[in-house]
């Protein structure tokens, strides 16, 4: 901060220093002139002749200086001004706003600053709108389903068989609602950090199976093989949060592997980290949707014939990120998908 203040302080003295210089050559100019012409008058005394110079001299001076340094000021003060006006149109909901001022001194960074953050608010207000219409939609699709069967079955000459059937897809749907309603709570209270950080010492490894037993009706319905190596790890950190980023990728690596596959489940202790590596064999992932993997309600399956709400990656990717540790994939289209979980031992 002190090189910045440096610069702009150098700037104003060079500018009152040039100021300075002007207004005295001029002055001086002025006076060499203003001596001749009263050299030649001979009826006014020479000290009344040395005030005079002096006093007109002195009044041109100042005269020429208040006039540079008022449009100087003047040339100051206009981005200030415009940042003011900006902060305003900030303040009213308009995000479109964009200072130029290209300069290296702290008015040019402050300039960049606002314009970064009015981007980034307008960045915001467009997740929020997005969010919203999201929301209704996922909504709305099951409460719509849950209507259309509750008026089906209100047929007092509905088969049972079809009775049956109708009443478990709306159970089915009314349990999609309640893990939406489940996931976009936990969500909010993960982005406005309203999260209880419980830090404590657990198994990782034993973490890691209990959620593949938790996890058994999904694989073993699919037939699926499992090849776990999990090192020893004790690790510190908030249990409940961590066993949500394998319940959801390994969820994942289920629901979009091919029947009688296999899943594998790596665990490696490192030094100051722990790497968590999940593969599956399904249908991976197109690079169209690579970049919107880890996005709010996105869903690579846009005809809906899986389950989910797109919301799964999104949270595992905020607790990775309150953890201060990193998560990648690497997938090829038809062949499978593999993440990559980096958790620091320690962090606050």
């Amino acid at each position: 901060m002190n090189v910045f203040s440096k610069s702009i302080r150098t700037k104003f003295t060079l500018i009152f220093i040039g100021i300075l210089c002007f207004s005295c050559v001029t002055s001086f100019g002025i006076s060499l002139m203003l001596n001749y012409s009263l050299s030649k008058l001979h009826y006014i005394n020479d000290n009344l002749k040395e005030t005079l110079l002096l006093s007109i001299t002195l009044v041109i001076c100042a005269l020429i200086g208040s006039i540079l340094v008022f449009f100087v000021t003047k040339l100051i003060i206009k981005p200030l001004k415009k940042l003011s006006e900006s902060t305003k149109e900030i303040a009213k909901g308009n995000f479109d706003i964009n200072i130029l001022y290209d300069s290296e001194d702290e008015l040019g960074i402050l300039a960049k600053n606002f314009n970064l953050m009015a981007k980034e608010l307008k960045n915001i207000e467009y997740l929020q709108k997005d969010f919203i219409v999201n929301v209704s939609h996922e909504f709305k699709t099951p409460i719509a389903s849950i209507q259309g069967f509750v008026e089906i079955i209100k047929d007092k000459s509905l088969p049972e068989t079809k009775f049956d059937e109708y009443t478990d897809i709306i159970i089915e749907e009314t349990k999609r609602l309640s893990n939406l309603s489940t996931n976009i709570l936990r969500l909010s209270r993960l982005d406005s950090q309203m999260i209880s950080k419980n830090r404590v010492i657990f198994s990782l490894d034993e973490q890691l199976r209990k959620t593949l037993l938790l996890l058994e009706d999904q694989w073993s319905l699919k037939n699926l093989e499992l090849e776990i190596n999990l090192e020893k790890v004790n690790y510190i950190g908030d249990e409940e949060l961590i066993q949500q980023i394998w319940v959801n990728i390994l969820g994942n690596a289920i629901k979009f592997s091919y029947d009688n596959g296999t899943i594998s489940v790596k665990l490696k202790d490192n030094p100051s980290s722990v790497i968590v590596e999940i593969a599956d064999q399904g249908i991976g992932i197109s690079e169209e949707i690579e970049n919107h993997v880890f996005e709010k309600f996105y869903q690579g399956d846009t005809s809906h014939s899986k389950e989910g709400n797109g919301l799964g990656l999104a949270i595992v990717k905020r607790i990775i990120e309150i953890c201060n540790g990193t998560i990648y994939f690497k997938t090829k289209y038809g062949k499978g998908t593999t993440f990559t979980v980096t958790l620091p031992k320690e962090f606050e």
